[in-house]
This record gives structure tokens, sequence and C-alpha cells, in this order.
């Protein structure tokens, strides 16, 4: 079984809490889990729609402006499921932002186990083959 996470982290500066000066932060936020790659998409693009009306699209030296990335049914963007989204060459912000859809996939814990437990057995028998 699969699902889809949308999430975005922003990245942004703020004036020091510790002693060791660290101005750099971070926040990440869910917008949702979604059975279906579609809808993960009708909702990133409904949380990418709250970005675009906060804040202006970059323009290039020739005049251009940036077109609005989104995601897309077909894979998105950058042509795959994993897609991420940032601001680089998007919009002006005074914060980077990374938006991507995930791919969850649900697996029996049963056959994780068991693939660790051979994994681990295997390991052990190379090192030994190693050592010799």
């Amino acid at each position: 079984m699969e699902k889809y996470l949308v999430k975005i982290e922003f990245r942004y500066s703020d004036a020091p809490e510790t002693e060791d000066g660290s101005t750099s932060r971070n926040k990440m936020v869910t917008i949702g889990v979604y059975d279906t790659f579609e809808d993960a998409c009708l909702n990133g693009n409904n949380m990418l729609e709250t970005l675009e009306s906060k804040f202006e699209l970059h323009q290039f030296p020739d005049g251009r402006k940036a077109s609005k990335e989104r995601f897309s049914k077909n894979g998105g963007c950058f042509g795959s499921k994993n897609t991420l989204i940032t601001n680089l060459a998007y919009l002006k912000t005074p914060f980077e932002f990374y938006a991507k859809i995930e791919t969850l996939k649900y697996n029996p814990i049963d056959e994780a186990i068991e693939d660790v437990v051979i994994s681990s057995k295997r390991y052990r028998n190379y090192k030994i083959g190693v050592s010799d």
C-alpha cells in the first residue's frame, strides 16, 4: 500500500536564543498524507497558492518572470513522483523553502524484521570471511 506525504520545510535566520549564537532555524510542516498522487498534487498546489499570494515571482535580468512551478499529476515539475519545489528560481521570499511529495510505502513488519535478520547474518559471515 502506498500513500503520499506533502510537506514543506522552511529554512530561515532568527536572533540567537542560546549562548552558541546559532541563528539558523528550520521548521518542517506536514501539509497532509493522501491516498492518491493526484490528491497530494491538489493539496500541494493549494499550499503553493498561499505562498504565491504573499510573495512575488522572481524576475530574470532580461525581464522575464519565473513561471509558477506546480506539483502535477504526471509526476511533477522534475518528472518524478518525488517532486521538489523550492523558492530559488520561483518566489522572492526572505527565507528558503523546500516543498516535496514523498511516497510512503507500508510493508508488513514481519517482512522487514526477516530482511534485517538475514542481512545481519550475511554481514557476520562476510566479516568472518574478510578476517581470515
